[in-house]
C-alpha cells in the first residue's frame, strides 16, 4: 500500500483466475449497495465482511452471545471469557518489556493463560491474556524452560508430519463457478 494523500493509499496486486471470479461475484452480489460496481467500495465492504467473520471465529464476538456451552477440555477456553479478553487487552498483546514498553503486536494474538494449563491455570478471565505467537512461546519458556519448550516443539512437528504423511489425498472439490452472466465471453 502506498500513501496518496491524508487518509487514501493506494493498492495494487494481480489476481488469479479464481479471485478475479471470485471478485466479479461479490460484485455482482453487492451490486444493489454499489451499482457502479466500484472496485475500492466493493473490497471495503468485501473486507467489513470479513472482519466479522474472523472476529468471531477467533474472538467470539456477536452482538447476541448465548449461554456458555460445558467442555471437557482444561485448554477450553469459553467464548464469554475470550470476548472480555479482547475487550480488556485492546485487542493487543499485553507483553511489557522491562523497559515499560508494551508490544505493540495485533497479528497472530493467541490466548495465553498466566497460570499454566499444565500446573491448574483455568480458563478464566483473571487468567487469560492476549499475546503474539513470540511472545506467548516466551511465557512458556519461562514457565517450563526452554529446552522441554524446544522438546515439546520438535515432537509437535514430527507428529504433524506423521499425521500429513497417512492421509489420503482426495480430490480437492472445484471451486464454485461464478454465475454465467460474470463468466468471461469466449
Amino acid at each position: 500500500m502506498t500513501p496518496l494523500a491524508p487518509g487514501r493509499f493506494g493498492f495494487q496486486c494481480t489476481f488469479d483466475q479464481e479471485t478475479h471470479d471470485l471478485f466479479q461475484y461479490v460484485q455482482a452480489l453487492m451490486s444493489h449497495e454499489i451499482p457502479a460496481g466500484e472496485m475500492a467500495l466493493v473490497l471495503k465492504g468485501a473486507l467489513r465482511l470479513a472482519a466479522a467473520q474472523l472476529e468471531k471465529r477467533k474472538f467470539a464476538a456477536t452482538d447476541r452471545p448465548g449461554q456458555a456451552r460445558p467442555s471437557t477440555s482444561a485448554r477450553h477456553i469459553p467464548a464469554a471469557v475470550k470476548r472480555a479478553v479482547r475487550e480488556r487487552d485492546g485487542g493487543q498483546c499485553t507483553f511489557v518489556s522491562d523497559a515499560g514498553h508494551r508490544c505493540g503486536a495485533r497479528t497472530r494474538l493467541e490466548f495465553d493463560h498466566i497460570e499454566p494449563v499444565a500446573r491448574g491455570g483455568k480458563a478464566t478471565t483473571e487468567n487469560i491474556r492476549l499475546r503474539c505467537r513470540g511472545h506467548n512461546q516466551y511465557a512458556a519458556e519461562c514457565a517450563f524452560g526452554a529446552e522441554f519448550m524446544n522438546d515439546r516443539r520438535r515432537a509437535s512437528r514430527h507428529a504433524a508430519a506423521e499425521r500429513k504423511a497417512r492421509v489420503v489425498t482426495t480430490t480437492p472439490r472445484p471451486p464454485l463457478p461464478a454465475p454465467a452472466s460474470l463468466r468471461p465471453s469466449a
